[in-house]
């Protein structure tokens, strides 16, 4: 009948659940599936349910958020980021919880992604390519979603990646550092935390791509492995520097700016063309005095609220416009 109201039969029927399973879902009494809400929901909305109009969803969806120490400052502004924008959200009944590991040990990470799969609703990753990780996280996609964040792990049937063109960040590093060097010729030593990261691989490839093809006066010293460890970053460029005086250029793709920054003033290699990620408060202060020439950073705010659209899309909670991220390029006359 024309201007009959909804009922909760109706939504049931339509949905193909029971009356009993929509009066739970609308009423907050818990105990129902969370794709089985989701679809309560849906057709709730789409058939107008008066109730639904303004409903805020009843069951709690936490997210698990692993990132490596937040004793990293990339790291603790993410969190930060993730925090606010849960805060933001708030309204759609959604929290966070987060896992570290301490350890780049795919032992240790595979701990953690056990224990937020149990706890939670969806997961959201920074982690590192290891067979036995990229198992887990393929097995645990076919019933969660799953989202890679930073740093992607391709084809293991997650939902999205959540970052920035990693590859594309790299070539722009690369068209960066042939300009600063200019007609110097000399060698670049490149930085990197973990080649298993994919991220620190693409970045590797477009710089590698953008310095063959158009600066061929910048070749590569050998790399450098830091494993993200301040500690080894900066012995490690002691030693390549004390070996190498034909290095014009560092990119630094891994952590450990400061300590890097210190050792050139110190040893007046100054003139070396310094290249890093990431406008850290630690870095923008280097930026600033002229310590480094370029910092290649990405949006904390875009990411979270993206990383947090498409977790609630995925249960039929956000239905707004999807946000984007991308990367912007730092000077010291801009930062």
């Amino acid at each position: 009948m024309a201007g009959k109201r909804a009922s909760f039969a109706d939504v049931a029927a339509a949905a193909g659940v029971s009356i009993g399973t929509v009066d739970r879902v609308i009423n907050g009494r818990g105990n129902v599936k969370a794709e089985t809400e989701q679809k309560v929901l849906k057709w709730a909305r789409e058939l107008r349910l008066d109730r639904t109009l303004s409903l805020r969803p009843t069951r709690i969806l936490k997210l698990g958020v692993l990132l490596q120490t937040r004793r990293n400052p990339f790291y603790e502004g993410m969190v930060s980021a993730l925090k606010q924008c849960a805060s933001d959200y708030s309204y759609l009944n959604v929290q966070i919880a987060f896992y570290f590991f301490e350890r780049l040990d795919y032992r240790d990470v595979v701990e953690k992604i056990e224990a937020a799969a149990r706890a939670c609703d969806g997961l959201l990753l920074d982690v590192f390519e290891h067979p036995q990780i990229r198992e887990l996280l393929t097995k645990l996609a076919t019933s969660l979603p799953v989202f890679t964040l930073a740093s992607d792990i391709p084809d293991i049937g997650s939902i999205d990646y959540i970052g920035v063109d990693a590859r594309a960040e790299g070539r722009v590093a690369g068209e960066l550092m042939g300009r600063f060097v200019g007609a110097k010729k000399g060698e670049v030593l490149l930085i990197s935390g973990l080649q298993s990261f994919h991220a620190h691989e693409q970045r590797e490839m477009g710089f590698r791509s953008v310095l063959r093809d158009r600066f061929p006066n910048c070749t590569l010293a050998k790399p450098i492995e830091s494993r993200e460890d301040k500690v080894s970053t900066e012995l490690q460029v002691k030693s390549a520097l004390a070996k190498n005086k034909n290095i014009v250029g560092i990119y630094n793709i891994s952590v450990g700016s400061r300590e890097i920054s210190e050792f050139l003033q110190h040893s007046n290699r100054s003139n070396i063309t310094f290249i890093t990620h990431e406008l850290t408060a630690e870095n923008r202060t280097l930026l600033k005095s002229g310590f480094l020439d370029a910092v290649i950073d990405q949006d904390h705010a875009s990411e979270a609220r993206l990383a947090l659209q498409k977790f609630l899309a995925h249960y039929g909670r956000y239905e707004g416009q999807i946000g984007q991220v991308g990367f912007r390029i730092y000077l010291r006359e801009n930062c």
